[in-house]
């Protein structure tokens, strides 16, 4: 058993989305249920990404790899450094990695990680453990080299192994490729195929002489809706198979051209051909019409990339949201996943869900309100205010910074069933910035998804959706000390909110400039203590 004392540890148990200590920033992730090495017939959750350590760039020169059991997804442990990759002295960056596990004729377990180094000579690179914790070594460097290694995959790496042992590789930057690739180095072609054209990207579909054909796609009504980007990723779902991608979207849908969705193609086959499913999340939030005829995203765009995963008896899709460019967050939300035992050709379908960009992630039944929680968490941020990434392990709150009038900052959902009975009060901590203004706080149904705020005919917000109820006003002051300041209103009857709701914030000053950074919020009641 390998010691990892000194590089494993936990992470924040933390309520919500995301699911990993706000200090830590792991895009990418893939997703994987395996035996943990040291608890036999005890399971965790691995997740494995890459790491956006850089600050200038995207990604890191390290993996680290974070687990949970699956009995409690709230429960992050980081499992440490699991791979780096140096040559001549020099670490390679590390960009989106998959795994996958073989086992031998004898039961023993090897996991094969595909690092997606780009540096050259190495974009191929395989290395292998016989834990899912690593430590992973090199295992395909070319004959007398180490600096170079051999086999066919390429950017953004994905790797099948069926229950017959063959072996699938799927990769590509706006250039999906597929092969069937060697058992014996899990790396190389196997003899007797060759590398194939998978699906077709943006240019390619909308290319005059475009040729569905060409592709390794079902010929149907749905031959240009694919618009592979990259992230390439495998799974299978019942008696199907399950191609999972970063996908652009289309002029003419409500999200335009973006690389933010996860979407997905089913078939029988690992080898396809791909029938298109649909899209599984869009990490860009909420669509919303404006005035104009355009569309409002609620949260920064950027790109994603990530898979599904069956969690016990629930499913879930793992993905990354874009604090700022280089500082991208670990995220999963509840999806649905179903499949019948026809096959594709006999109208057999896999239907997943398209997830709702949330605050409470795992917490499928709403988040605690009367837990603190972090404005870092919000889901949903229109108007000015950025979440300033902090790298600090002793972090446990990132804040929204730069929030002007007008500004809207959302946090979906909480249950409200947990409040105690009667009245509350609601804490919101901010940094003021000397001008007067208010917070008009808003409770949203969940049914409010996708619908417009409304304002008054002197243009103050006055609804954050369909169904919204203003609950409370919060009153900034231009005497405030501009330091952080925990504010308190009270809150005189909850009774009429139960079950899930959204908290909304609204940011009003007749000031031409920022009224506040804004730090957490909390509802608190003589019957239950602050936590």
């Amino acid at each position: 058993m390998t010691d990892k004392t000194n590089q494993t540890k936990r992470g924040n148990v933390c309520q919500g989305n995301p699911y990993l200590p706000l200090w830590e920033y792991i895009p990418d992730g893939e997703p994987y249920v395996f035996e943990d090495p040291d608890h036999k017939g005890k399971y965790r959750v691995y997740v494995y990404g890459s790491h956006d350590m850089s600050k200038t760039s995207y990604c890191g020169q390290d993996f680290v790899l974070w687990s949970a059991p699956v009995e409690d997804l709230s429960d992050w442990r980081r499992d440490g450094v699991i791979f780096r990759s140096v040559v001549d002295g020099k670490a390679d960056t590390l960009f989106a990695p998959d795994v996958e596990l073989v086992r031998g004729e004898n039961g023993e377990k090897t996991y094969y990680l595909y690092p997606n180094t780009q540096c050259w000579g190495r974009t191929d690179m395989v290395a292998r453990s016989n834990r899912p914790d690593g430590p992973f070594e090199v295992c395909n460097w070319k004959e007398g080299s180490r600096t170079e290694t051999v086999g066919a995959l390429g950017f953004d790496p994905a790797v099948f192994v069926d229950e017959d042992g063959s072996v699938y590789g799927y990769w590509g930057f706006c250039e999906s490729r597929w092969a069937r690739l060697n058992p014996k180095t899990m790396a190389t072609v196997l003899p007797g195929t060759e590398v194939c054209r998978n699906i077709p990207n943006y240019d390619q579909m909308k290319a005059a002489d475009y040729d569905p054909g060409e592709y390794n796609i079902v010929q149907d009504e749905n031959t240009r809706r694919w618009g592979f980007y990259e992230a390439s990723s495998i799974r299978k779902v019942g008696n199907k198979y399950v191609f999972i991608f970063s996908r652009n979207g289309q002029p003419d849908e409500p999200t335009g051209k973006n690389c933010n969705q996860l979407a997905y193609g089913y078939s029988d086959s690992p080898a396809g051909p791909w029938k298109w499913g649909g899209i599984i999340v869009d990490a860009q939030g909420e669509t919303i019409p404006d005035p104009d005829g355009g569309y409002i995203r609620t949260f920064y765009g950027g790109n994603t990339h990530g898979s599904i995963c069956r969690i016990g008896d629930a499913w879930y899709v793992f993905y990354h949201r874009n604090v700022e460019t280089f500082a991208r967050q670990a995220m999963a939300e509840p999806i649905t996943v179903e499949w019948d035992e026809k096959t594709v050709a006999e109208g057999g379908e896999v239907r997943i869900s398209m997830a709702e960009v949330t605050s409470s992630g795992f917490f499928c039944g709403g988040i605690d309100p009367t837990v603190k929680f972090s404005a870092g968490r919000a889901c949903y941020i229109t108007g000015s205010g950025r979440i300033v990434p902090l790298y600090d392990e002793s972090v446990d709150s990132l804040p929204i910074a730069d929030l002007q009038n007008g500004s809207i900052v959302g946090f979906k959902y909480f249950d409200f069933s947990r409040m105690p009975s009667g009245g509350a009060s609601l804490e919101v901590e901010i940094t003021p910035k000397g001008v007067d203004g208010f917070l008009d706080v808003y409770m949203r149904p969940t049914t409010a998804v996708n619908t417009p705020p409304e304002k008054d005919a002197d243009g103050n917000i006055i609804s954050v959706g369909e169904g919204s109820r203003q609950l409370c006003t919060v009153k900034i002051g231009s005497e405030m000390a501009q330091e952080r300041t925990t504010l308190s209103v009270p809150v005189p009857d909850m009774d009429g909110y139960t079950g899930r709701w959204g908290v909304f914030f609204v940011f009003r000053t007749d000031a031409k400039t920022v009224l506040c950074d804004m730090h957490s919020m909390q509802f608190t009641a003589a019957e239950c203590p602050r936590v």
